[in-house]
């Protein structure tokens, strides 16, 4: 059933906590609302600039979306929704998933965020764990909200193909994860001989924080570490390009 928001009330869904309790998230931009829709999430309403809708006349129709779905809103309020400098011309208010731990432990690999705080960095490693074939993601309530629109645009709309969990007690639910048959796998740089998983093994994959790495909860839970050798003097090297690396090396022996 849609609904319609004032533009006041879809400005408030910037926040996170506006976010939870009205049970929905803002999206903006083509290929995002596009990847919303066609994976199935419930679009609860679709808001479009007149020059957008010129453009593209046939888009509600292409992704299964009615007409009654639809608020035509003027470009100065598409300036105060959007997120980027030049607005995109289309929003859509998605109906935040209902996602169980019990729902991860169908996929063979879960890919699991400890208290990252950039949300470019977060985006960016959801679209790459797409890319490398995950389905699942538990992602700890105190770093970036995986609904925030940095973590929307990097992801490019990654988020709506995985199962996503938003933790508030991430070591209790990796725990968990763990007692269901999951191999708890963490990066450590100190690490002299690295894990290496057998096929169809069950892999949660656990990055941590940008600058600290992940915490000493999550550290006693794990079963085994990775680390990325070094060949040259750089001190580190950003969490997701460090998840990419990871994921490759991993992936090729599970599946």
């Amino acid at each position: 059933m849609s609904y319609t928001l004032s533009i006041p009330d879809l400005a408030k869904l910037t926040r996170r906590t506006a976010r939870r309790e009205a049970g929905v998230f803002l999206v903006e931009g083509k290929k995002i609302v596009e990847e919303a829709a066609k994976t199935g999430n419930v679009l609860r309403q679709v808001m479009m600039t007149e020059k957008f809708r010129q453009q593209n006349p046939h888009f509600l129709v292409e992704h299964g979306l009615e007409t009654s779905d639809l608020t035509i809103i003027a470009e100065h309020s598409a300036q105060r929704l959007a997120d980027t400098t030049t607005p995109p011309g289309i929003f859509a208010v998605v109906e935040l998933p209902k996602t169980e731990l019990t729902d991860l432990e169908t996929a063979d690999m879960i890919v699991a965020f400890d208290n990252i705080r950039d949300p470019g960095n977060l985006g960016t490693m959801l679209r790459t764990a797409t890319w490398f074939g995950a389905k699942a993601a538990l992602i700890s309530a105190n770093g970036a909200d995986v609904y925030n629109e940095k973590v929307m645009r990097a992801s490019m709309g990654s988020v709506f193909q995985l199962k996503i969990v938003d933790s508030d007690n991430f070591a209790g639910d990796l725990a968990r994860l763990k007692d269901a048959g999951y191999t708890i796998v963490v990066t450590r740089p100190e690490v002299k001989t690295n894990f290496v998983p057998k096929k169809g093994q069950k892999i949660c994959l656990v990055m941590g924080n940008e600058s600290v790495g992940t915490s000493e909860e999550v550290d006693e839970l794990a079963d085994a570490a990775y680390s990325i050798p070094r060949y040259g003097n750089t001190e580190s090297l950003n969490v997701s390009v460090s998840f990419g690396i990871v994921m490759n090396e991993l992936v090729r022996e599970i599946f």
